[in-house]
């Protein structure tokens, strides 16, 4: 049985005349005629009643144009759905995110792909670069928004966003009272720095801006995420050269300064699978990975 037999079915169900069925199907009368008697065949059962006078559904035509037109619905729905999801119009796309990039790079992300990609599903998660980088070669995401990428991993990448960093200092601190602030100013202070166990690149980018600025930092404390280095800031156990963009979670009980052209950097990448990557993927990259992201 072939899904046309259906279509050919419904058709001459419809019209109770074969010669109107089919001028609607653009074909010739002996074909459908033909197309009609085999299926009536395959099944076994008698379909429709014709004669010289009419043509007329029998009981179990009946139930079968009822089923039929809804077989050919459903593959009507499932060819838009593939055809929409081949476009990106519709899916669902698993994103995977650093922390710092959560305040301000994903919200310009997300606009973009929202605009251009309206029916699409986004799921973002908040993870580690070596995790995601795991986690994309898996599947388990299609793209990871990362600061570091294993060499000879098999992932596509490029650039998104260059992070500079600020300092976090305590309300009332000496630090910030004052007018304009040097990566120098840090030097002997105490810091409260990211593990680097969980955040390498931005641990290895804070002591290499430290470096290039003339000076050892002190890290007097480590944390694993933003809210305890946070935390720490605020109970002056230290201060932080943290991106920038967390600036834009507006937390409580610390300031953050500018630093000014002193200021070191990092890189966030996309990556995705260098392997037979999806349509969709590609697009998203293209049209809304590649464009450049405002501080």
């Amino acid at each position: 049985m072939e899904l046309r037999q259906l279509l050919y079915f419904v058709t001459v169900a419809d019209e109770l005349n074969f010669s109107k069925a089919a001028v609607r199907l653009h074909m010739s009368q002996p074909p459908l005629s033909q197309q009609i008697k085999a299926l009536e065949d395959e099944m076994g059962v008698e379909l429709l009643v014709r004669n010289r006078r009419e043509v007329r559904l029998t009981d179990a035509g009946r139930a079968f144009r009822a089923d039929c037109r809804a077989v050919l619905e459903q593959v009507r729905v499932a060819v838009t759905t593939a055809r929409r999801t081949a476009a990106g119009d519709i899916g669902t796309l698993q994103i995977g995110m650093v922390t710092s990039g959560i305040f301000h790079v994903l919200p310009t992300i997300l606009t973009r792909m929202t605009e251009r990609f309206p029916g699409l599903h986004i799921a973002v998660t908040d993870m580690g670069s070596a995790d995601q980088a795991h986690a994309v070669m898996q599947g388990k995401l299609d793209i990871g928004i990362v600061h570091s990428i294993p060499t000879r991993s098999g992932l596509g990448k490029a650039p998104v966003f260059t992070e500079y960093f600020t300092i976090v200092v305590p309300e009332g601190h000496e630090l910030a009272a004052r007018p304009a602030l040097a990566l120098r100013d840090l030097e002997g202070v105490p810091l409260v720095a990211f593990s680097r166990e969980h955040a390498p690149a931005l641990f290895d980018g804070m002591i290499a801006s430290c470096l290039h600025a003339g000076f050892s930092p002190v890290i007097a404390h480590t944390a694993r995420n933003p809210l305890t280095t946070f935390q720490m800031v605020k109970l002056g156990l230290g201060v932080a050269l943290v991106p920038r963009s967390y600036a834009r979670a507006g937390m409580p009980g610390v300031v953050f300064r500018e630093i000014g052209q002193t200021a070191g950097s990092i890189q966030l990448y996309a990556i995705w699978r260098e392997q037979a990557p999806s349509d969709l993927v590609m697009r998203v990259v293209g049209e809304v990975m590649s464009e450049p992201i405002g501080d």
